[in-house]
């Protein structure tokens, strides 16, 4: 780093008077601290847009957006996968992760993953997303194209050059991270606005916060994008700007047109599409190969993602395995009883049986009201049936509804033992 003294000499000796005058009479500050002040000043007057270049695009004259591209190589490892592995993936492949059919026929190589970053996260026709960043698949290269609104007052050519890059791409679907609730619908309002039609209305849409949530609800804390991406593909975000800083940094570009302030928020919008694009793979990835979960609680996940999408017989083969493997009681636990689900359906009642016995040897409900419903209606033994409604009642903390709804099962059972008593003997007479 240069020095102070160093420094000093690239004043503007035209502002250094008028501005050492305002800093000499302020007392709280030493004479370091009101030269260090005089340099920032300097800076800020001297600072200007970076002229064009390869690596730093500036704001061409007469247009209200910028563009940037950046490439990133199909052998960039991160984590289990390759970026170049999602070329390999078959049509179809992504429907089971996004549980829709008309994922059925998409080519994955003709994805497009979207991200957007706004000037605030209220919603409504105030919030204005000024960059849209769109990741792709050209040729053997993964690509990021981020589109910059410079001009506010210029939104609707900034839209319409947007809905032409996506027009001339031939994109099939269209994959975001939170993208139906905030992304999709903030972003059509825009082009509503504009009286424009909303160029990704028709893809079909793959938002992977849900299969997310499915997946990693047992194994993380978070479901963060982020976070998946530093837990999951070893993707640091430590050098990375605060996501609560952008608009900040965006209206200050607005003002300013430095480049240099909306770099860095593109290249975090870029690392977003990168790490969207290699977590999903690895979700794939993940329902061919279970051995390359890292934890239990993603083989349940599996099992949950397959089972929702209708692919019972796979959901239940991932169940047996979280059973099986499980180290962890709360995965136990619950591999259990959607494995004790799956056999119901199956009406394999006595397998699911053995399976309910397990579970209420730790006072689970389902598995106490299971067994109780079991003795009932399947082999008629209404004294087993009290038994099990019993032991609910004194061992499980139940609220209201379930203690009501325990309650009537008691008292119904009571009648049927007391009328069947009865009967035997009138017969007996």
């Amino acid at each position: 780093m240069r020095k102070l003294k160093d420094r000093l000499h690239d004043l503007d000796k035209n502002d250094i008077q008028e501005k050492w005058q305002r800093l000499e009479s302020d007392g709280e500050l030493s004479t370091r601290e009101k030269l260090e002040k005089l340099v920032r000043h300097n800076l800020k007057q001297k600072e200007k847009p970076v002229a064009a270049a390869p690596a730093r695009p500036a704001p061409a004259t007469d247009e209200p957006f910028l563009v940037k591209d950046f490439y990133y190589a199909p052998e960039g490892r991160y984590g289990k996968v390759r970026l170049g592995d999602w070329l390999a993936l078959k049509a179809g492949a992504l429907e089971v992760i996004a549980g829709n059919g008309a994922f059925a026929a998409i080519d994955p190589r003709k994805v497009l993953f979207f991200d957007s970053e706004t000037t605030g996260l209220a919603g409504g026709t105030g919030t204005i997303p000024f960059m849209l960043g769109f990741g792709f698949f050209n040729e053997q290269v993964f690509q990021v194209k981020i589109f910059v609104l410079k001009d506010l007052d210029r939104e609707g050519e900034f839209l319409r050059a947007v809905a032409e890059f996506l027009q001339e791409g031939g994109f099939a679907a269209a994959v975001t991270f939170n993208g139906k609730a905030f992304d999709f619908p903030l972003l059509e309002t825009r082009y509503i606005l504009q009286r424009q039609r909303f160029p990704l209305a028709d893809l079909p849409h793959l938002d992977f916060l849900f299969p997310a949530r499915t997946i990693w609800k047992n194994t993380f804390e978070s479901r963060k994008l982020g976070y998946l991406g530093e837990m999951l593909l070893g993707i640091s975000r430590s050098d990375d700007i605060d996501a609560s800083a952008i608009p900040a940094l965006y209206f200050s570009f607005l003002r300013s047109q430095a480049f240099s302030l909306i770099e860095p928020v593109m290249e975090h919008n870029a690392m977003d599409l990168v790490g969207l694009a290699a977590v999903v793979l690895l979700g794939v990835l993940y329902l061919d190969d279970y051995s390359l979960t890292g934890d239990e609680g993603e083989i349940l996940g599996l099992g949950l993602l397959c089972e929702r999408a209708g692919l019972l017989e796979k959901a239940e083969g991932f169940y047996q395995i979280a059973k099986e493997v499980s180290g962890r009681s709360d995965v136990h636990t619950l591999a259990l009883r959607r494995l004790s689900v799956l056999l119901k359906k199956k009406k394999l009642f006595h397998e699911a049986l053995e399976l309910w016995e397990l579970l209420s040897a730790g006072n689970d409900l389902h598995a106490l009201r299971e067994i109780s419903i079991h003795y009932e209606h399947r082999e008629r033994n209404y004294v087993e049936a009290v038994t099990f409604v019993e032991k609910a009642l004194a061992n499980v903390q139940l609220s209201p509804g379930q203690q009501q709804e325990l309650e009537k099962r008691l008292e119904r059972l009571r009648n049927k033992i007391a009328k069947l008593e009865e009967s035997e003997v009138t017969s007996e007479k």
